[in-house]
């Protein structure tokens, strides 16, 4: 990092307002930096805001594989972050400990989650295989078809929204400026980024500028950016009213699942579809689609009530791995592309980009992630 010319200039300037961007911007501050934050709609106005904010570390792209000890690592990252949200800001991010069910309605499924089982089990993962009578002990109101499962007692959670706010309430208590602007342009001198240029006018100089614009990074919106391989995936979920103390537990099958949070309502969802453009609308046939799977699980559900129906656009890279690393100019670092495990994956990612930023560690990214596997320096 070189330091900036103009006097109380911010040491880095951070483009992205979701939980990418605020962790990123927490970290630079928490390493000592003088950091400014850029969003253009709100903090967590996007799929921040809205994800399921679940913290899975045994499913997802890349796991097993290059993610998945990241992924362990982030378990104790969201712990210890809970810890300062709530010390810096008094809010609760809502971690906690999650207990997940896996279903199976053939025999063939059963012989899945067994193999699954074997590996996790190896990893240090909670997870026990579950016969029919086992699952309607934990769920009654599953659908009695349902022939067994595993049980997850290594997953957590929180609520996305009060995280990804939580962190950028607890940016600001340590002296970070959050800007309400677009950025239009990357500045640059002599091969080297000098900061961002805004819509609202304003320039903010920094020897460090971080772009966590999460499915944008695909289109030249910033001029002289590289658009980035990912794509937009719209996820829908509803919110249900259903009495009683069901679905404590998360069951899934495949993209469904159904879950009661703290606040008592039953989220259950979702969908994976790319759109064109960037359309977060909520449509008609996702919700036809989501009961359609939730029902097959517990067709009690009929009798539930719609409370609310959302959707967001994740961030999701060719090849479904994070894209971290240098943009190709000095002093430009990218943080994108994590998908569905953006929540999960965030506090990593942000040690990562400090590390590269400030101490030119190439090595705290792991190769699969680095921007240059994209002909991205």
């Amino acid at each position: 990092m070189e330091p900036v010319s103009a006097p109380n200039a911010p040491d880095a300037v951070v483009v992205g307002g979701g939980a990418v961007g605020c962790a990123t911007a927490y970290e630079l501050t928490r390493r000592g930096l003088r950091v400014s934050l850029v969003e253009r709609d709100g903090i967590a106005s996007h799929a921040s805001g809205f994800a399921y904010g679940g913290l899975y570390a045994t499913t997802g792209a890349g796991i097993p594989g290059p993610v998945l000890p990241v992924a362990k690592q982030c378990l104790e990252l969201h712990r210890g972050l809970a810890d300062d949200i709530r010390d810096q800001t008094g809010l609760d991010d809502g971690f906690r400990p999650a207990r997940s069910i896996e279903v199976a309605f053939d025999q063939r499924r059963v012989d899945w989650l067994k193999g699954e089982a074997r590996w996790q089990l190896q990893e240090g993962f909670k997870v026990e295989l579950l016969d029919q009578k086992g699952m309607r002990e934990i769920e009654p109101r599953l659908n009695p078809d349902i022939i067994g499962g595993a049980l997850h007692s290594s997953h957590y959670e929180v609520d996305s929204y009060k995280y990804t706010f939580g962190l950028g309430w607890a940016f600001e208590k340590r002296g970070g400026r959050i800007v309400r602007s677009s950025a239009v342009a990357v500045t640059e001198r002599d091969g080297r980024a000098t900061g961002v240029a805004l819509s609202n006018g304003e320039t903010i100089p920094a020897g460090i500028v971080v772009l966590a614009t999460g499915p944008w990074a695909s289109t030249d919106e910033i001029p002289g950016v590289r658009p980035l391989p990912i794509h937009a995936s719209r996820g829908e979920i509803l919110r249900l009213e259903f009495p009683g103390d069901d679905f404590r537990s998360r069951v899934t099958l495949d993209s469904h699942y159904i879950a009661r949070k703290p606040d008592g309502l039953v989220w259950v969802g979702t969908t994976d579809e790319t759109v064109p453009g960037f359309d977060d609308r909520t449509t008609e046939a996702a919700r036809a689609s989501i009961m359609e799977g939730v029902l097959r699980l517990a067709p009690a559900l009929e009798a539930a009530r719609l409370v609310t129906q959302t959707a967001c656009l994740r961030p999701v890279a060719k090849d479904g791995l994070p894209i971290i690393g240098r943009g190709g100019l000095d002093g430009l670092y990218l943080a994108n592309g994590a998908g569905k495990k953006g929540i999960l994956l965030s506090p990593a990612i942000a040690r990562m980009v400090a590390a590269l930023a400030i101490d030119a560690d190439e090595a705290a990214v792991p190769a699969p992630f680095r921007s240059g596997r994209f002909a991205i320096r």
